[in-house]
């Protein structure tokens, strides 16, 4: 069954134990705003300002539904249903970790409650819209943690001492927590540490709230000046269990509460070897919970992960943690041991204890850790002794059985024992901020600044160490000049950190310490993969790092040991493993591919990898297999902009056209104004060669038209000709949108199409025949060459030429007055699925269908949300069509005035002189006639308004009626 856990951040296990895929950041806060009320249905309304507050886009209720369908995929299909207009999680709320922690507190369970309490809820994850529930369940766990607390100082004040010092520096202004300070201090016979601790309270309240301590607190005070017999008695407040659920490193003997070192060996001392552990550690609550869990079950337990991830902070905090629970720590540093034999050495030590004559080291070692008793040995940097940490570890395995071994390294050590847990990077859009803000030089103002510390982040993969050292440079660069420096050159960061080892001082440190551990083959095979811009799968490796003397197999064993190694990072994507390489690793790598002479090799071969697969994709999107050719495309699309650029770079135009063409669809089909633009980039390469003048005219038309910009394409044409060829006859008509030519045109274009065995290319244009005459009214022969289309379709594909053409039948039979036959054709189209962001009028035609129904309030959603993507994708072909439906909306809702601005602008576009579109606002028209009498003002008005403010309005006057008409229908169906 699967459990759901939001105490220390947002995740699910499995039967197993194993991790279950919820998706990404905002998957896992939708999932985490259904879970806090398991059960319960969320409103659509309430999901979308959780996801993207106030700016929500007008695609966000379809972008939602995608979110609840990427979770299902992890918890099973019935576990998320959807309730009218809100969603609920249908899970057992014994099953989410927060349900069962409320219910212990309510029963009056505090330490069922506390062994629930994992970290604070929803830890590393960015939701500003559920602070009110985080906060409330933090109060509950620190109102249960002084419960808690007071029965300790109760039993054994002394033990009480650590975990409060820790949580009145992290909740300083909780006096109850001072008070339980400062109480459990006297009664360990530390009376001036409580009167430091009343000091260090009043400091804070003062300083930062302006108020002296509270009553109970003076009051304290002077009964630790007079040493008053009343200290000694109970404490006011609930006794607490004996267990307070925390999970420890080694459970160890039973301890006696009257006599809390009587398990301790005569003359035994905790720790004083630890690191010094940092103020606060951003993001890693649920991960320390994790593996405190993990050694409390297993003797050997190992973080894994690349250079400055954080392996040595994420253990240092476990160290202290264990610590704090009066478990002894030993903390042993490996970094500067180079030989397998040393290792044993540093343990003996860091121990303080001294080699018995003879050469079993690993005996002495053993039998110095077994005089400790229960003892958590935190092993780090292991990577350059793998094998003697190894060896070491089967040592105390065997010989030390109240020890429990906690080892970092970059890759586990190999034994059947071993216990692996990875450290990863932190959420680019959360947690890391988070640590960037948290360690910034300087404070990191407004005015765009949070959006470039998001793309720092984001730039730097997370990675902790390259986040701080970022953070450093504030001292001297806003975020804004060091995301344009880091664009440049990751060694603008190697400024450097002091308190830290030499290696993890600068970021080139970090990342060289782990390169010069590879071999010599790791090293060729990682250094080629840095051409990778993000991730990639086996073949792509193949391709690019295999050559005459490593095989694919080398590549594919090599590869194999970099992910060991943590050089390389691997996932599922439900398709396949894919592989990436943090940034950091990335930019070392290409600096030595380039510094042997290498980098030009291995970007051809990238890019003629590029090319193979862009083509093989391109084939799919012309037939039934689009969806899944348009999903290779945007995993593609990374390492096909890297190929655009070095084609443009070299001025290669047959080069960047080749890479181009598979995909130069997308500028008309998915608003793809990317390629758009690398069609104008082969203009400026084509230096008089018609075919790529051709080539570039033909889809730059098309992106002037998706912008209705016939002025761009115009100057396009007098900077560099215009071929006398009927592709470019074709585009001209195109851009200009001069209907009356386009329908011979088009003709004539797929007939030299087809004629050169392009027959995608030609239908394409043969749906643009269609578009034609739908424009100019002459729907009989619009009919005739579109129902043709519809049944080749059918049979040929692809999706969207066929959901286009269903809809332009639509519309015809819209226009001739066949209600029901549009209706079946709609339906009909919005069936066919397409790949994400295709243009479609499913939008608008489920509009009208949800008014028709009466639910205007819906309809307007609907609208509102099209304008919104509409706006994003800046596709203001469409924003015409989109005002007829909300036109006839704002007038079917009684609101003729606004309806008449929206009115002038479809006059000033043109539109409404062509009959079929005209009739479609005939009747709305007359009643704004009617009843309302400034309508030629607000018409006049409207013709004043571009595409853009068109759209702008829109979206406004869609949203304000959204909320109102919905809870009024809302209050109908019940």
């Amino acid at each position: 069954m699967v459990q759901l856990r939001l105490l220390g951040g947002v995740d699910a296990l499995g039967d197993a134990g194993d991790p279950v895929d919820v998706g990404p950041a905002k998957c896992q806060l939708v999932l985490a705003a259904l879970a806090l009320e398991p059960g319960v249905a969320v409103p659509v309304g309430r999901l979308v300002e959780l996801v993207w507050g106030e700016d929500a886009p007008r695609t966000a209720e379809r972008t939602l539904q995608s979110y609840v369908a990427r979770i299902r995929r992890g918890l099973g299909a019935t576990s998320i249903v959807r309730s009218g207009a809100a969603y609920r999680l249908d899970l057992d709320p014994e099953r989410v970790d927060v349900a069962r922690f409320e219910r212990h507190l309510d029963a009056g369970n505090v330490a069922a409650a506390l062994a629930e309490w994992a970290g604070t809820p929803l830890a590393g994850l960015d939701a500003p819209g559920l602070v009110p529930a985080v906060d409330r369940l933090t109060e509950r766990w620190l109102a249960a943690t002084e419960t808690d607390l007071a029965a300790r100082v109760e039993r054994d004040p002394a033990s009480a001492v650590g975990t409060l010092t820790e949580l009145t520096a992290t909740h300083p202004f909780r006096e109850g927590l001072w008070a339980l300070l400062m109480t459990a201090l006297y009664r360990a016979d530390r009376q001036a540490d409580a009167l430091a601790a009343y000091g260090r309270a009043r400091r804070v309240l003062v300083d930062e709230l302006g108020v002296e301590p509270g009553p109970r607190l003076r009051e304290l005070e002077a009964l630790v000046l007079g040493q008053n017999r009343e200290l000694a008695g109970t404490l006011a407040g609930p006794p607490a269990p004996a267990s307070t659920g925390v999970l420890t490193a080694q459970s160890g003997p039973p301890v006696d509460p009257a006599r809390p070192d009587a398990a301790r060996p005569a003359g035994r001392t905790r720790s004083t070897s630890l690191p010094r552990q940092v103020a606060t550690i951003v993001g890693r609550d649920r991960l320390v919970a994790d593996v405190r869990a993990a050694i409390g079950r297993d003797r050997l337990v190992t973080l894994t992960g690349p250079g400055g991830v954080g392996k040595t902070t994420v253990a240092t905090a476990v160290a202290h943690a264990t610590l704090s629970d009066e478990q002894d720590v030993r903390f042993v540093d490996l970094s500067v041991v180079s030989t397998n034999r040393d290792v044993a050495r540093a343990v003996l030590d860091t121990l303080g204890a001294s080699e018995q004559p003879g050469p079993d080291l690993l005996g002495s070692a053993a039998e110095a850790i077994n005089a400790l008793g229960p003892v958590l040995l935190v092993v780090d940097n292991c990577e350059q002794v793998i094998d003697g940490t190894a060896t070491f570890a089967i040592a105390v395995l065997d010989r030390c059985p109240d020890a429990g071994l906690l080892v970092t390294s970059r890759e586990p050590i190999g034994l059947t024992d071993e216990r692996t847990l990875e450290v990863p990077p932190l959420d680019p859009g959360g947690s890391a901020v988070e640590l960037f803000l948290a360690r910034a030089a300087s404070p990191v103002g407004e005015n765009g600044s949070h959006a470039s510390v998001v793309e720092l982040c984001r730039r730097l993969d997370g990675v902790p160490l390259a986040i701080e050292l970022a953070a450093a440079r504030t001292r001297t660069l806003t975020p804004a000049q060091l995301l344009e420096r880091l664009g440049r050159d990751l060694r603008v960061l190697d400024a450097g950190l002091r308190g830290r080892p030499a290696r993890h001082r600068t970021l080139r440190a970090a990342v060289e310490w782990s390169h010069d551990l590879l071999e010599d083959d790791e090293r060729v095979v990682f250094q080629r993969l840095s051409v990778f811009p993000a991730t990639f799968d086996l073949r792509a490796a193949e391709a690019v790092a295999a050559d005459d003397r490593l095989s694919s197999l080398d590549v594919d064993d090599l590869l194999d040991r970099l992910v060991r190694q943590s050089m390389v990072s691997v996932r599922a994507d439900g398709i396949g493993m894919r592989f990436r390489m943090l940034a950091p690793m990335r930019q070392l790598a290409a600096d030595h591919l380039a510094a042997q002479g290498r980098a030009e090799e291995v970007a051809r071969r990238h890019t003629a990898w590029v090319l193979t697969e862009v083509r093989s994709a391109g084939a799919l999107l012309e037939g039934w297999d689009e969806v899944r050719g348009e999903a290779r495309i945007r995993q593609l699309w990374p390492d096909l902009r890297a190929a655009v650029d070095r084609a443009t770079a070299a001025g290669d135009g047959r080069l960047l056209r080749d890479l181009v063409e598979p995909v130069a669809a997308e500028v008309l089909l998915r608003s793809g104004s990317e390629v758009g633009g690398w069609a104008e980039r082969v203009l400026e390469l084509a230096d008089g060669d018609e075919e790529l003048l051709v080539f570039g005219l033909m889809w730059a038309a098309r992106l002037h038209l998706r912008h209705r910009d016939p002025d761009g394409y115009r100057r396009l044409l007098r900077r560099y000709g215009e071929p006398d060829h009927p592709i470019v006859r074709h585009a001209g008509a195109l851009a200009t949108e001069d209907n009356e030519r386009l329908v011979l045109l088009c003709r004539e274009a797929a007939e030299w199409l087809r004629s050169k065995g392009r027959t995608y290319l030609a239908a394409m244009h043969e749906v643009g025949i269609g578009r034609a005459l739908l424009s100019l009214g002459r729907v009989e022969e619009h009919d005739e060459v579109v129902s043709e289309l519809v049944e080749r379709f059918r049979v040929t594909g692809p999706p969207t030429l066929l959901h286009w053409t269903l809809g332009m039948l639509g519309y015809s039979k819209l226009r001739q007055g066949q209600r029901e036959e549009a209706d079946q054709l709609f339906a009909e189209s919005a069936e066919v699925e397409v790949p994400p962001g295709t243009h479609s009028r499913s939008g608008p035609v489920a509009a009208r269908m949800a008014a028709r129904s009466g639910e205007r309030g819906r309809a307007f959603e609907i609208l509102r949300d099209h304008a919104a993507e509409l706006l994003e994708r800046r596709d203001l072909y469409e924003a015409r069509l989109l005002c007829v439906e909300v036109v006839n909306l704002l007038v079917g809702a009684g609101r003729p005035e606004d309806a008449a601005r929206l009115l002038g602008y479809l006059e000033a576009t043109g539109l409404l002189d062509n009959p079929a579109f005209a009739a479609l606002v005939e009747d709305s028209t007359a009643l704004i006639e009617r009843s309302v009498p400034t309508h030629a003002t607000l018409r006049a008005a409207g013709t004043h308004l571009d595409d853009p403010a068109a759209l702008t309005l829109i979206h406004a006057l869609a949203g304000l009626s959204v909320g109102g008409l919905l809870s009024v229908e809302g209050d109908r169906s019940e």
